[in-house]
């Protein structure tokens, strides 16, 4: 298992789907499951649903993220754990750039070879 090749794959598909706006980040739905969980600023959510509703906050309607540095280990159940840094800019704030921190926990779908799905996501925003 080429586990860069599989978070970078990921990184480009998740940031750019996110990024997308808040219509198109509903695509995200299939990387989560029931099992999902999502820590998002010390807010916790499971499950797929609930975490889609998190992610289409009003708050978050336009957002754009630099990616910085992408790192990925395998982990245990042939799963691949990746952070991610960089910065992220709300409602064209170019100029008030925030940074930020998210940890993915990339799992195996059952039954579905090469495919995997998001298991843990930590999300931080980073304040000097």
């Amino acid at each position: 298992m080429d586990f860069n090749a599989i978070a970078n794959s990921f990184v480009g598909h998740y940031y750019n789907t996110f990024d997308s706006g808040s219509q198109g980040r509903g695509n995200l739905s299939s990387l989560y499951r029931p099992e999902s969980m999502l820590t998002w600023e010390n807010t916790q959510v499971q499950g797929q649903q609930n975490i889609l509703v998190k992610l289409t906050t009003p708050e978050l309607a336009t957002v754009k993220h630099k990616v910085n540095t992408t790192d990925a280990q395998p982990a245990p159940g042939n799963g691949v754990l990746v952070t991610v840094t960089g910065g992220l800019v709300i409602d064209n704030a170019f100029d008030k750039p925030l940074q930020f921190a998210e940890t993915f926990n990339l799992q195996p779908i059952p039954g579905q070879p090469g495919g995997f799905f998001v298991y843990n996501q930590i999300f931080r925003l980073i304040f000097a």
